[in-house]
């Protein structure tokens, strides 16, 4: 099936960016509110507090102040969502802000999280997920983690958008064209599309092919593979290709990508020095 045509993955009308009002969410909001107005989408903020306190709501990001950066910069020239998006901040009383989030995304329709994320690696990861991984978990939505310390691929201060180079992992078991679409998708972002899609395949044997990659004017497919274990290779390939974000197709199941030594997309969204985006897939039968 061309991914040109394949309908099953729906655009991105709805951008929500859970915040703890951390430097690390700060990044994060970066990259949501880029995506929200480079998409034309409508963009929430949520915040969930056990008490409510008006210092809370003074601490939230200010999205027009950022616009007006960006704008000053020169980063918002030749867009056609040119005007702040729709946009809201919540507060929810809740001391689950995993709990809040699946409430919001019940009530609101929500076709992608942007979020925080610390790394966790180990026993922590085994025996406690991140809060982050937990909300695309429960939500099952397409969800960009970005880390509290490495590359970004939107500058905070210009607004800038600088996704290039994409690695995607395949998993045999795991259908990659959820990942496939999102990532040549992810052109809509950039100025002047100019994509590089990396195939990643961790095996032995016979090198793979590109196999289901539409050709496009805007989009590179490089396909490379490598043997040994999968979460350290899929690291080690992001670091030595310096990509701007990790894109990979999950069951964010433990019998998924990754069936030995824990779940892959936990290790790799814990591990990794990029942006990584997360985006739910059956299973093939």
């Amino acid at each position: 099936m061309s991914l040109l045509i394949d309908g099953s993955e729906r655009p991105v009308e709805f951008v929500l960016h859970p915040t703890d009002l951390s430097p690390a969410s700060t990044r994060a909001f970066h990259h949501a509110l880029a995506i929200a107005v480079r998409l034309g989408s409508r963009f929430t903020l949520l915040h969930a507090v056990a008490h409510r306190d008006p210092a809370t709501r003074e601490a939230f990001p200010t999205i027009r102040r950022t616009l007006a950066a960006w704008e000053a910069a020169g980063s918002l020239d030749g867009l056609q969502a040119r005007h702040t998006p729709r946009t809201e901040k919540v507060e929810v009383k809740d001391r689950d802000p995993v709990a809040a989030v699946r409430k919001y995304v019940d009530r609101h329709p929500v076709d992608m999280l942007v979020t925080a994320t610390a790394g966790r690696t180990g026993l922590a990861l085994l025996l406690r997920p991140s809060t982050a991984q937990r909300m695309a978990r429960e939500t099952r939505l397409p969800t960009l983690f970005v880390p509290a310390e490495g590359r970004t691929f939107v500058d905070g201060g210009t607004g800038d958008v600088t996704l290039g180079r994409i690695l995607l992992p395949m998993d045999p078991d795991t259908d990659a064209r959820p990942a496939m679409i999102r990532a040549v998708r992810s052109a809509a972002l950039l100025d002047d599309p100019d994509l590089e899609i990396i195939l990643l395949h961790v095996s032995e044997g016979e090198a793979p092919r590109a196999a289901d990659a539409p050709q496009l004017p805007y989009c590179r497919w490089t396909v490379v593979q490598r043997p040994g274990d999968v979460v350290p290779e899929i690291l080690s390939a992001a670091e030595e290709m310096a990509v701007d974000a990790i894109y990979l197709s999950t069951t964010w199941s433990k019998g998924g990508f990754g069936r030995s030594g824990g779940d892959v997309t936990e290790s790799v969204i814990a591990g990794a020095s990029c942006p990584v985006m997360a985006v739910p897939a059956l299973r093939p039968s």
